[in-house]
């Protein structure tokens, strides 16, 4: 009996173990519409410890919340960058556009995703010229939600003190589905402003329509993902060092000033991560 007793507790010690270091793997159907038109990406989100990967489109982001650093790689050209978190510049901005600091509050519906039920949240928050809305339907009992919860409080950690910092609790589980709306707010204009730009402007504004990302889940699994997942492949060359500028101050030499940090160029830049979902 005693060795029927320990062979089960050994057995449920390690199972425990197993569930701990486990990663998640999510699969999802991304659909954004904008003035541009419409087009379906399918994603996989691979969450283990304090590491994410994103695999979508034409761009990779590997996020290690340890370092901590982003890598954006280029599969194509087999290139990267990486950026530091928290962010800056134009991945901040691309970042805080995705919703990271909309704070959610829990509604009334609730709706079942992929076989999962879901709670539904919701949140606004407006972001200079712009007005973000957000709704996500949160399955707080999908396999692997307490280590996704947990990855995405690390990230809020790392994102403290920054316009992106998130706001509110984090919704206790996996967002299932999810939207998220941009709308350009309309600038004022001026009461002297001729007639005829003034015609221009509110036409321009008038066309301009919210950017629309709908996330939609359809697979989750909780399996050990290997580690070199979330590591840069070896026959991407690393990036070069940035140039330093001489500051030229007067009163004899002075050390270098690194150079600011560059945007990703329009036609290079990818579609924001969901890291945040």
């Amino acid at each position: 009996m005693r060795s029927k007793v320990a062979a089960a507790i050994a057995l449920s010690v390690a199972m425990a173990a197993t569930t701990a270091s486990a990663g998640v793997v999510i699969s999802e159907d991304v659909v954004v519409s904008n003035q541009a038109g419409t087009r379906t990406i399918k994603q996989t989100v691979m969450t283990q410890g304090n590491k994410q990967k994103v695999l979508g489109g034409d761009r990779i982001f590997i996020t290690d919340l340890d370092a901590p650093k982003m890598s954006v790689l280029n599969p194509v050209r087999k290139t990267y960058g990486e950026i530091p978190l928290p962010p800056g510049g134009a991945v901040l901005a691309m970042m805080a556009k995705d919703g990271n600091s909309v704070e959610l509050k829990k509604q009334a519906g609730t709706h079942k995703v992929a076989g999962y039920d879901c709670q539904d949240y919701a949140g606004t928050q407006r972001l200079g010229h712009y007005n973000l809305e957000v709704t996500e339907c949160v399955a707080s009992a999908a396999p692997g939600a307490k280590e996704f919860v947990e990855y995405m409080k690390a990230m809020g950690a790392r994102l403290k003190g920054t316009p992106i910092e998130p706001k509110g609790e984090v919704p206790d589980g996996i967002p299932v589905s999810s939207t998220v709306s941009v709308a350009l707010i309309p600038f004022p204009i001026p009461k002297n402003f001729p007639p005829n730009l003034t015609a221009q402007v509110k036409a321009e504004q008038a066309k301009a329509k919210p950017e629309v990302k709908r996330t939609t889940v359809t697979k989750i699994e909780v399996k050990e993902i290997a580690a070199d997942e979330f590591l840069v492949p070896a026959d991407y060359p690393k990036p070069p060092p940035k140039p330093a500028i001489k500051s030229g101050l007067p009163g004899g030499p002075n050390p270098p000033i690194p150079a600011p940090e560059q945007p990703i160029p329009p036609k290079d830049r990818p579609p924001s991560p969901p890291a945040a979902h």
